[in-house]
């Protein structure tokens, strides 16, 4: 698939840029080119050094998105609102935005904040893009240990959306060898997978570790 990564220079872009590339082609946007083509090419450097041969893209925003199936906005929520609608008007029809954007603030302990009206970052950006198929997932997934090529993460992922764009979704996650996707429902759920990343910041502070993240931990019903 096409990926693009809108934020591709933050940390998370790059892990998910790292991960994905030996089999997709990435593109990593960025309001700067310059610093687009940067971090596609540390991006291929590191990948070279770990013995994966792949080439990655860097573009300005607008231009990253040209042709992708899939738009991550891999971007703080200040900073997500406006790019998305920067890119609107340029997005492919078929393509499926994935928001792993959470609203929050630090006050006393990180609190999670989406915006009125909307219930969570993904349903305001859903909102933003009618006629697109928006998707939410990697709220809980440390972008340090993605970016460390040495972890092997043994992580779960949970994926809202649509049926259709969330089995992409579901997909890609699967292609991170150490995640395991989890279908959380609909869009509207995404409040609540939001909402875990500023718990899992508070437990880290609190409790004095660092990169925390969940596992789902049952019984399968056959």
């Amino acid at each position: 698939m096409r990926i693009a990564l809108l934020g591709g220079t933050g940390n998370i872009g790059e892990g998910l840029a790292l991960r994905w590339a030996p089999k997709h082609a990435i593109v990593i946007g960025s309001r700067s080119e310059e610093k687009a083509e940067q971090a596609a090419a540390s991006c291929e450097e590191r990948l070279r050094a770990s013995g994966v041969v792949c080439e990655l893209a860097g573009k300005e925003n607008v231009q990253a998105i040209e042709n992708c199936d899939v738009v991550v906005v891999a971007l703080p929520y200040e900073h997500a609102i406006p790019t998305v609608n920067s890119i609107r008007a340029n997005l492919n029809s078929s393509a499926i935005v994935l928001s792993p954007v959470v609203p929050m603030t630090k006050d006393g302990f990180m609190r999670y904040v989406p915006r009125a009206p909307y219930d969570s970052a993904a349903m305001e950006i859903k909102d933003m893009l009618p006629d697109h198929d928006v998707a939410a997932a990697f709220h809980t997934t440390p972008a340090a240990r993605l970016i460390d090529l040495t972890d092997t993460l043994g992580l779960d992922v949970i994926v809202c959306g649509a049926e259709a764009s969330k089995q992409t979704v579901m997909r890609l996650v699967e292609d991170i060898d150490g995640l395991t996707p989890f279908d959380g429902g609909p869009l509207e759920a995404s409040p609540m997978i939001e909402s875990i990343t500023p718990l899992l910041i508070n437990l880290s502070a609190r409790n004095r570790i660092k990169n925390s993240s969940i596992r789902v931990i049952a019984q399968r019903i056959d």
